[in-house]
């Protein structure tokens, strides 16, 4: 018998004994969901809460819940739950960042989740206790929308074979706040909250470009005057930390100013093997107005820069990205970062890379005077190629513990 057969068989004894619901279909029901089949239908939400309606009457359902907790303990906090299935064609490293979306705003139209998605857990189980998992929403997604888009952290390497240890728990009308650290989601992410840089940024000139880097409102601000990213050696401020492996990087550029020249080369991001003048490198970065958006790259050491570019206005606000994979890289642009294009294609550097690249986001401003670029946030996570598919399976009514 099956572990939901036999959750279905004792919620039977628990609501005929002590609510006289009826299981009708096969299917259990949650308290003071009487109207429900299969989950369908009733609330567990009443107006006080968040937009659903309460299925029976207030007495009713208090009578039904204080039977249940002198029969089985106090009720549990979740109505809901739908089991994860994660797919990873050529499989997934420990650590690595799955995404989910799914239709919030249905399920905030059902009355079976909170508009401000408190409620909205992931949790894995797998031969011990539940461990709940941080989950933070994607930077261009948000709540009560049909593709809710969520992101967590595998917890164990993905074989070919599809993990099921992971679910999506939902229907607590109490829930605070929930675990939702974005560094225990991607490898690093900075929304550049606060006035000071986080730990392990370095931000420095490469060659002899002068500048500040500083914190503010909830944007990173790059401010100099520089030479260009350009020939075979650079000069320009550099805002970096170091990342292992094959990755991707993510940042949205929201502004730019000052005295910045035509050709400047305005954040963005970068992935470079040094901080040598010549090093071996490739950005995806606005242009201000020489060209729109650019991404240029020097695939030896001390070599000629090329670059793949659009002609056109400046492109600010844009969302940018790069992709390492072993000893090429990729490069994409959008201007709502769902949709990407490609900024020419895959390049292949000169001899393999060290394992340990500098990442970051760049500003070059070919002026005697100041420009600035402002930058909202920044993304690195582990490239996993396809990407592992994260679905969900048939909702199941509760109330559920972890």
């Amino acid at each position: 018998m099956s572990p939901f057969a036999r959750r279905t068989i004792a919620w039977a004894v628990v609501t005929l004994t002590a609510c006289s619901i009826e299981l009708r279909g096969g299917a259990d029901l949650a308290p003071g969901d009487a109207g429900a089949e299969g989950g369908v239908g009733g609330s567990v939400f009443d107006d006080a809460g968040f937009g659903g309606t309460a299925a029976g009457s207030a007495e009713a359902g208090a009578d039904a819940d204080a039977a249940l907790e002198a029969e089985a303990g106090p009720v549990l906090p979740y109505a809901y739950r739908r089991r994860l299935s994660v797919a990873a064609a050529s499989g997934a490293p420990a650590g690595a960042s799955l995404v989910l979306r799914f239709d919030h705003q249905a399920l905030v139209a059902a009355g079976k989740a909170r508009k401000d998605g408190n409620d909205v857990r992931v949790f894995r189980k797998a031969g011990g206790p539940s461990a709940e998992l941080h989950r933070v929403l994607d930077p261009v997604s948000s709540w009560e929308r049909s593709d809710t888009t969520l992101w967590f952290r595998a917890q164990a390497a993905i074989g070919t074979l599809a993990d099921e240890s992971y679910y999506l728990y939902f229907g607590d009308p109490g829930a605070g706040d929930p675990p939702a650290d974005a560094n225990q989601v991607y490898a690093f992410f900075d929304g550049f909250e606060g006035t000071a840089l986080a730990t392990g940024w370095v931000g420095a000139p490469i060659g002899s470009a002068t500048g500040t880097f500083s914190v503010g409102k909830g944007v990173l601000r790059i401010e100099g005057a520089t030479g260009d990213i350009w020939d075979q050696a650079d000069n320009f401020l550099f805002l970096h930390r170091a990342m292992s492996g094959s990755f991707v990087l993510d940042a949205l550029v929201t502004s730019s100013g000052g005295s910045a020249s035509g050709w400047a080369k305005l954040g963005g991001v970068m992935l470079r093997e040094s901080a040598a003048k010549g090093a071996r490198n490739r950005i995806a970065s606005p242009v201000n107005g020489g060209w729109s958006i650019t991404s240029s790259y020097r695939l030896a050491t001390d070599g000629t820069t090329l670059e793949a570019a659009k002609s056109g206005a400046k492109l600010v606000p844009q969302y940018v990205r790069l992709a390492r994979r072993f000893d090429a890289a990729r490069a994409w642009h959008s201007a709502d970062g769902i949709n990407f294009t490609e900024l020419g294609s895959e390049t292949q550097f000169t001899g393999s890379l060290p394992d340990s690249l500098l990442i970051g986001i760049p500003l070059a401003n070919m002026s005697s005077s100041k420009g600035f670029v402002e930058v909202d946030w920044f993304r690195a996570r582990t490239l996993v190629e396809p990407e592992p598919a994260v679905t969900e399976q048939l909702e199941e009514p509760g109330p559920f513990t972890p």
